[in-house]
This record gives structure tokens, C-alpha cells and sequence, in this order.
């Protein structure tokens, strides 16, 4: 099958609702490719969900591959996640938002990140066509994937496939081995449940950072103002929301990186009846309305709960305030302090 023939370019019009403008069918892949001069590629191919550790693996042998054989290090990611079309009521929310993730895979190494519109024609691409062109039309020399790795129709295609298709263009697939942390394996599922679960030092492990919300700083009720500790109210948009409390962080800005202390949830105290990300940046005077940030997650200092008063509740924040000092001096001086790496647009 030849996925060549022309299509509509990839953008909002037409596409499935949510799917961001980066998306492009896998004809327009194609396309990009030859408009590129078709180079050969090292390419992996997956969600790559808050790209944790078993993607880094997977970006070791690609660039590994790509250093030895002048190719050019492809990761093709997919938006919106394939089981927002094939199965809607089990769709997880993403970890990061698409652009935070294609910005981190090319700081860890991609040459190029593309993104696959998955919509109703690529879920009826058959596996045989799904890899014939991976190897054939994409320039794919080299193909890295796990074990459990499944795609086109109905999840037919496996390694044995993408190995014989392989063998046909004269490439190779290699089995990246399974990366485990306290037992067992590192996968997108399993941060989504640490998050959600408020359990950080796990995702932090299956991360290999800490775990960040990217956002905009929106308007608030200006509350946090009136009890002293102003807060930079973060919009962080659809995305998998981590278990609400009160959590010791860093807040990324413009190239600077500082100490912060933030409340996730619906602040009960102040009958508040929508979800927020409040972050009180320590040692700040400014204005941050307007601008983009990242929050590194760092502590889970406690739950969020409900307080009497104003006064109950500005006392127990001048506690976390204290209690962030001195987790986040304690990581500091173990040189755990987030670099500012310019992801934050």
C-alpha cells in the first residue's frame, strides 16, 4: 500500500477534535520526507507520554544508531492519543501537553519529532502498510522498539513484523530491553498513577526529573496577596492534574529557576469550585500575569484540607513556606536543582 497519495494538510480543519495543528497524516509524513531529500533515519515510534526513562533508552540507541551510521534520529509520536479514537472512555490525560513534549524529545537528542495525526484512516492502516512504510517510504534504517510494541489495525502488527519488513529493505529493528524502577517496568500508565496518587518519589524515579507543569500565569482572586504570600495563578490546560496538595517546587522562568511552594486543587478553605495551580514564588517581588513558566515538582509537603478561617490558613502557609526552604536547600545541596533549560516557550 502506498501511502503517498495526496491528503489534506494537517492542521485543525478536518482533524479530530483536539488534535493540534503539528499533526500531519502519515501521506504528509511521507511528503515531508521526500521534501526533505529522504534521508535515512534511526526512528522509534510510540506516545512518548511525559518521556520517563524507557523513552531516554530508547533515545540511547537511536542516537547510538544514528552516530554510527550518519542517520538522522526520528521519533514519530501520535496526537491525540490512539485511544481517544478507539476507545474514548479509557483516553488518559497526557502528562505534559504535546508541545512541552516534542520540545523535550528534541532537547534529549531527536533530530526530528513528528507527530501522526491518529484519526479514523490511520486506524484502518493495516499493520503490514503501517510498517511498509516506516521502512520504505520514511527512510527507516534502523527501527527501535520493545517487546509489547503493537500498531496498525486492530493492534496486529508486533516486533516479528517490523523485523521481516525490515529485512525486506535491508534494516534493521532492535529490541530496546525493558527499563524497571523499584521492580518493576517504567511506563506512561504507571507515572499517571504516581501522579494521581500524589506518590512523587516514584514518578520522579520512573521520570528521571522532576515531574513539571507548563502553564500561563492567568488572573486570580488575588487572595494570596491579601494573607502576604501572592501567587502566580498557572494555567496549565488540559492535562493529567497530580493528586491535590501542597508541594515544595521550583518555578521556571525566563531562564531563571526559584524556589516556590504550590497549592494543587480546589482550595476548600475559600469554598473554591474549580481546579487551580497556585504557585507563591519565594523571594519574588514582580508582575508574572502573561507569562509562561514550568513548575518543577519536587515534595509533596501534604494534602490539601480544609481550614476554619483566613488566619488558620495563613499560618499553616507560612509553615509550608518554611518546611519548602528546607526540603528544597536540602536537594540543593545535594546539586538536585533543576537547570534552567529554556523549554518553557
Amino acid at each position: 500500500m502506498d501511502l503517498s497519495g495526496s491528503a489534506p494538510r494537517g492542521g485543525s480543519e478536518g482533524a479530530a477534535e483536539g488534535t493540534p495543528a503539528e499533526a500531519r497524516s502519515l501521506p504528509e509524513l511521507v511528503e515531508l520526507h521526500r521534501a526533505a531529500g529522504a534521508p535515512m533515519r534511526a526512528l522509534a515510534f510510540g506516545n512518548f507520554d511525559g518521556v520517563h526513562v524507557g523513552h531516554g533508552a530508547i533515545l540511547d540507541l537511536l542516537r547510538l544508531e544514528g552516530a554510527r551510521k550518519g542517520l538522522r534520529v526520528t521519533l514519530l509520536t501520535f496526537a491525540p492519543h490512539p485511544l481517544t479514537v478507539l476507545r474514548p472512555e479509557r483516553a488518559p490525560q497526557a502528562i505534559e501537553g504535546l508541545s512541552a513534549r516534542l520540545r523535550r524529545l528534541k532537547a534529549a537528542g531527536a533530530d526530528e519529532a513528528w507527530v501522526a495525526r491518529f484519526d479514523e484512516a490511520l486506524r484502518d492502516v493495516s499493520a503490514e502498510a503501517f510498517a511498509e512504510a516506516l521502512f520504505g517510504q520514511l527512510g527507516a534504517r534502523v527501527v527501535v522498539a520493545s517487546a509489547d510494541s503493537r500498531f496498525g489495525k486492530g493492534g496486529q502488527g508486533d516486533l516479528d513484523l517490523l523485523r521481516s519488513t525490515a529485512e525486506a529493505h535491508g534494516s534493521i529493528v532492535i529490541q530496546v530491553p525493558a527499563v524497571s524502577r523499584s521492580g518493576l517496568a517504567v511506563s506512561s500508565s504507571r507515572v499517571r498513577r504516581a501522579l494521581e496518587a500524589g506518590d512523587l518519589p516514584t514518578a520522579i524515579a520512573c521520570l528521571g526529573r522532576w515531574p513539571t507543569l507548563d502553564g500561563r500565569v492567568v488572573p486570580g482572586d488575588q487572595r494570596g496577596r491579601t494573607l502576604g504570600f501572592p501567587t502566580a495563578n498557572l494555567e496549565v490546560g488540559a492535562i493529567l492534574r497530580p493528586a491535590a496538595g501542597v508541594y515544595a517546587c521550583w518555578w521556571e522562568c525566563r531562564g531563571r529557576v526559584e524556589r516556590a511552594v504550590a497549592n494543587l486543587g480546589w482550595r476548600p478553605t475559600v469554598a473554591g469550585n474549580a481546579w487551580r495551580c497556585e504557585a507563591h514564588v519565594l523571594n519574588f517581588a514582580g508582575d508574572l500575569y502573561g507569562q509562561s513558566g514550568r513548575l518543577h515538582l519536587a515534595s509533596r509537603l501534604r494534602p490539601e484540607q480544609r481550614f476554619e478561617g483566613l488566619d488558620a490558613l495563613k499560618s499553616q502557609i507560612g509553615r509550608d513556606v518554611t518546611l519548602a526552604r528546607e526540603v528544597l536547600g536540602a536537594l540543593e545541596a545535594q546539586g538536585r536543582r533543576p537547570l534552567a533549560l529554556e523549554l518553557v516557550p
